[in-house]
């Protein structure tokens, strides 16, 4: 019996450890299959990891304005396309099976005797005919060369189109790295004031700060939250006008991995002029529109002059009666011919319309003139502008920088003579919101100086974003 018993108990002690063994199989199972997800759910709480030149791709795919654009260079492609087709040769091919219920008639003289029925019941007629424009008077020319014209211009239209969409994504990016520092300055400066507070109330319970400078403490915290919260409503907002621009669904949150650098940017202004007139593709496209202009003239002049062409054809024909369908077909009922000659078109007077479409074309060339010329000069003064701000903020940064240098050395002589108890918390204050204005200054310089100098790019035409390694913000 004791043998059975062991052996029973013994079975018993195998069977849960076989249920363990399984129920540690389920939680291993288990873990691998929420290791993913908790991995998944961490990336998208990290949200997505957004540099500057990312951000810029982002913007170049998703974009819709330079999407239209990129549209309307194919649609420009096709123009080509279409003006190319009046120099190739133009073939047709038509034919007709026609069934006469009362046949036409050849009158030979007056009465019935003089009619005769021609054709036959059913008749069929085909004809392939090939036209070939010879000389136009350069028409065909000036219309190709137009057309192309009009694809440069359309190209121009992309990259103008990706030189804003960069800079509207630039400073998108830079106003969000603004927002997140103001939120940072304001969030730090509230963790300062409730550790002075924490200070102030241990001083108060020892008996060395009085109640005025506790409640003072306090009144300072509670006037710092309010800032914290506006600075966390502006970073949200201009989120949301990243990720606008940007064309990110509403699902993704962008962590922006580069942050507010100083580079220095010299360039002479007669220099950035040069640069802008020659790679600025309004400029480009102007100047294109101009010869596109006098293409159009040309073409509208060649109205007055003939057009020569060669033209060819085969043609068939055949009729039968009724009762017999396809017999019209056959060899024996039908005929072909052919023919090719030489075409001269001579315009002798169409209403004056030739004469008012160069009227149009002579001033629609002066017009394009007029704008090139108006361009020019505003694309000086932007240029000239641009670098001015860009100077201006050099010496802008320089200052502010100093600034933040003497408020971080003032507040730690205010927080060292707080600690030993030979100022008071109000002078500790007007340090503290001193330092917050000069580093909120600082960080809006940077803002300014790296906006400018991305309009300094799309100013002088170029399209590549800008990306530095300078010195970091404080």
């Amino acid at each position: 019996m004791k043998a059975i018993s062991t052996t029973i108990s013994a079975y018993g002690l195998l069977l849960k450890v076989r249920e363990l063994i399984a129920l540690l199989g389920v939680l291993i199972a288990l873990a691998l299959v929420a290791l993913p997800i908790a991995r998944v759910f961490a990336e998208d709480q990290a949200g997505l990891k957004l540099s500057l030149r990312d951000a810029v791709s982002m913007a170049e795919r998703n974009n819709e304005t330079l999407l239209m654009a990129i549209e309307d260079e194919k649609m420009a492609r096709g123009a080509v396309r279409e003006a190319w087709a009046g120099a190739l040769p133009s073939i047709t091919l038509q034919g007709t099976y026609q069934s006469n219920f009362k046949k036409p008639v050849f009158f030979l003289g007056p009465g019935d005797s003089g009619r005769i029925e021609i054709g036959g019941d059913l008749e069929t007629q085909g004809a392939l005919r090939l036209d070939q424009v010879l000389y136009a008077f350069g028409r065909l020319g000036s219309a190709i060369k137009f057309a192309g014209i009009y694809k440069s211009i359309a190209s121009l239209g992309v990259e103008n189109a990706r030189s804003e969409v960069i800079f509207a994504a630039q400073e998108a990016y830079y106003r969000v790295l603004l927002v997140q520092k103001v939120a940072g300055i304001q969030r730090e400066s509230l963790r300062l004031t409730r550790s002075h507070l924490d200070q102030v109330d241990q001083k108060y319970k020892q008996g060395t700060a009085s109640r005025f400078e506790r409640l003072r403490a306090e009144v300072e915290v509670k006037n710092r939250e309010p800032a914290v919260i506006q600075a966390e409503n502006n970073l949200a907002l201009s989120i949301q006008d990243l990720k606008r621009v940007l064309g990110i669904d509403d699902g993704q949150a962008p962590v922006l991995t580069d942050s507010l650098t100083y580079s220095p940017t010299e360039i002479a202004e007669d220099d950035a002029v040069a640069e802008a007139l020659v790679r600025r593709p309004e400029m480009l496209s102007l100047r294109l529109n101009v010869e596109g202009k006098r293409k159009l003239l040309k073409i509208e002049k060649a109205g007055m002059f003939p057009i020569l062409s060669l033209y060819g054809q085969v043609q068939l024909q055949g009729q039968s009666e009724r009762n017999r369908p396809l017999g019209s077909f056959e060899e024996r009922n039908r005929v072909i011919s052919s023919s090719a000659g030489l075409a001269l078109s001579m315009p002798i007077f169409d209403g004056l319309r030739t004469l008012g479409r160069v009227r149009q074309a002579r001033a629609g060339l002066r017009r394009s003139e007029y704008e090139m010329e108006q361009a020019r000069k505003g694309i000086r003064l932007e240029v000239i502008k641009a670098v001015q701000d860009l100077e201006s903020l050099k010496r802008e940064y320089e200052s502010q920088a100093a600034t933040v240098g003497l408020a971080e050395e003032t507040y730690k002589i205010a927080e060292t003579r707080f600690r030993s108890g030979i100022s008071t918390q109000l002078e500790l204050s007007d340090a503290g919101t001193a330092l917050d204005y000069a580093r909120t200054m600082f960080a809006e310089t940077l803002y300014r100086h790296n906006v400018a100098a991305a309009h300094l790019d799309r100013a002088l035409g170029r399209t590549i974003p800008r990306v530095t390694d300078g010195e970091q913000e404080r």
